[in-house]
């Protein structure tokens, strides 16, 4: 028996997976055990949590799999360091000795079988293998852009079989992410994680420093794919904080030049809502001018007409309509559930896997983390605690349960839907989701004001029925994990305006039975009722984490406007 130990420490999104004898079993982000978002310390309790789910011990694992390899890339780290850090003598030092922490640190907080093998697997080829392995594909041009791992910025790969093999690089400190990262800065979003804001604002805006960005902050440069002009950044430098510690505190990417270059319109521009919505779109048109430019790369190399693609910027959906439109670019386009760093804790231990067996098996499914029993749900709710706080009625039949659900939400009512075992990856997908109707065009309003407390120009995403799906979306991509946007359908959008973006376009989510029974299920009903097969989904959570237990989901009840939430088969409602 093989039981290997995925583990993504120190970067952010802290996560761990178990798989056994090459079956994913489990698998969670830290942050939804602590509630600290974007948690990057050591995922302790993820560890804990998978090993009880999986109901092993933690001496039964043979195998831990990190997704980082301190070794990798030297001669590049190397020559930064001459150029940039000669002065600086513990910066290599305290590199090495950080990634040697993330092994001691688990031999000392958990009882591991002195025979367990150790493996660390490249950052970026863990990414990779967490969109390969899944995919399905014979063949694929494996694709990772993120902020920076093992010094790495991008990375573009064969994928054969069961081999992956990285033939292309992009080194720090040019980085398309942290390049969209520091742009969310400059307009005032300094929490780790709101380039999503980023990416909703743009619709809002035009591109109208398109060039003024391009042609400043990037170097023209015929051998490279992209190259910044550091004269803008901060995150070269000796002394830059980036996600050093658990604290997630990150220092200012962008310098004092780029204030410069926009003094004129951030002193004229009186609007500067306007500004930051046209900035916002430039800077989201130039993130996809060199992505245009790294997929055109990636079709000369004509190894396959497949793509898989992950890392952290494989979380811009806008520029994913890109891959995922019928342009005929890719025969077949795979993105992960998790294709940021969270999902390198899974790629490393799929690469660790696929060195003991042919096939990996139940890693198509983000469904892998807590479920709760209806008896474990019926003991939380009669606790003392909880009287005169609820009221709850638990249904014996689905179908009764399903046409209740339906109706409320018909009605205009926010409910909460935890149900099964909860998603691994950034996105709720029908199991820790709070649910409305897509037809109220006031809806967006109602759950920011209700519940969700955010800005008001962030869209919400709709989870439709597959087999409607090109009947409401221009689109024949089948998207479970609300990876890209899609136009709606001229003739549909007055009909779920709440999920409608400005542009025109949504972030949908593809429903199935096989993959969510519940979730489909309740779609369907919502159907019969109002001709509509598709919910308006967003998060559980009230800036926080995604709800994990029962408990977070009735706090989350009590502290917001929620109108009435659903744990497996109870109905609960505030007194």
């Amino acid at each position: 028996m093989k039981i290997v130990l995925g583990i993504n420490a120190y970067h952010a999104d802290a996560s761990a997976c178990i798989l056994i004898d090459g079956k994913l079993i489990a698998a969670i982000e830290e942050e939804r055990i602590n509630r600290k978002k974007h948690f990057s310390g050591y995922p302790d309790e993820s560890i804990k949590e998978c090993l009880k789910i999986a109901g092993i011990n933690d001496v039964e694992i043979t195998d831990v799999a990190f997704n980082t390899k301190p070794s990798s890339n030297l001669i590049p780290k190397l020559k930064f360091f001459l150029r940039n850090f000669l002065s600086n003598k513990n910066y290599l030092k305290n590199k090495i000795k950080k990634k040697t922490f993330i092994k001691q640190h688990l031999i000392k907080n958990f009882t591991l079988n002195k025979n367990v093998k150790f493996h660390y697997v490249e950052h970026h080829l863990a990414h990779i293998a967490s969109a390969f392995y899944p995919s399905g594909f014979k063949d694929a041009i494996g694709l990772s852009i993120d902020g920076s791992g093992d010094f790495t910025t991008l990375a573009i790969a064969e994928c054969n079989q069961d081999k992956i093999k990285i033939n292309e690089k992009v080194y720090f400190p040019d980085s398309l992410g942290i390049f969209y990262h520091g742009m969310t800065q400059f307009l005032g979003y300094q929490n780790y994680g709101d380039e999503y804001k980023i990416m909703g604002l743009a619709a809002y805006g035009e591109p109208k420093y398109f060039h003024k960005i391009k042609d400043h902050l990037f170097i023209e440069n015929k051998n490279k794919l992209f190259e910044l002009n550091l004269n803008y950044f901060n995150h070269q430098k000796t002394n830059f904080k980036y996600i050093a510690d658990e604290t997630l505190s990150i220092g200012q990417i962008y310098n004092s030049n780029l204030l410069k270059l926009f003094s004129t319109e951030l002193k004229k521009n009186e609007n500067i809502e306007q500004f930051n919505k046209d900035f916002a779109s430039s800077v989201q048109k130039v993130y996809e001018f060199f992505f245009k430019k790294i997929i055109q790369k990636l079709i000369s190399t004509k190894f396959s007409n497949n793509l898989v693609y992950a890392g952290g910027c494989a979380l811009n959906s806008s520029a994913n309509k890109i891959l995922t439109d019928d342009n005929g670019l890719f025969d077949k386009t795979y993105i992960p559930f998790a294709p940021g760093d969270n999902g390198g804790a899974l790629g490393a231990a799929f690469i660790v896997a696929s060195k003991y067996y042919n096939k990996i098996e139940n890693i198509k499914t983000p469904y892998l983390g807590r479920d709760f029993s209806n008896l474990e749900v019926m003991n939380f709710l009669k606790s003392e605690s909880l009287l005169n706080k609820f009221s709850y009625e638990y249904f014996e039949s689905d179908e009764l349960l399903y046409k209740i659900a339906a109706k409320l939400i018909s009605e205009g009512n926010v409910i909460g839907w935890f149900q099964g075992k909860m998603e691994f990856g950034p996105r709720a997908l029908g199991n820790r989701s709070i649910l409305a109707d897509p037809r109220n065009p006031n809806m967006k309003n109602i759950i920011n004001m209700k519940i969700k407390r955010r800005e008001s120009f962030r869209p919400f995403a709709p989870s439709v029925l597959k087999e409607f799906q090109n009947i409401w979306f221009n689109s024949n991509f089948t998207n479970p994990y609300m990876s890209s946007l899609a136009e709606v359908k001229n003739e549909k959008k007055k009909l779920i305006p709440a999920v409608t973006h400005i542009d025109g376009t949504a972030r949908l989510q593809s429903v199935d039975l096989e993959n969510n029974n519940r979730y489909a299920t309740l779609i369907k009903y919502f159907n019969l009722l109002t001709g509509v097969p598709i919910l308006l989904n967003t998060s559980f959570n009230e800036n926080e984490p995604i709800v994990m237990t029962p408990k977070q989901a009735t706090e989350c009840l009590l502290r917001t406007d929620m109108d009435a939430l659903f744990i497996n088969n109870y109905l609960i409602k505030k007194i």
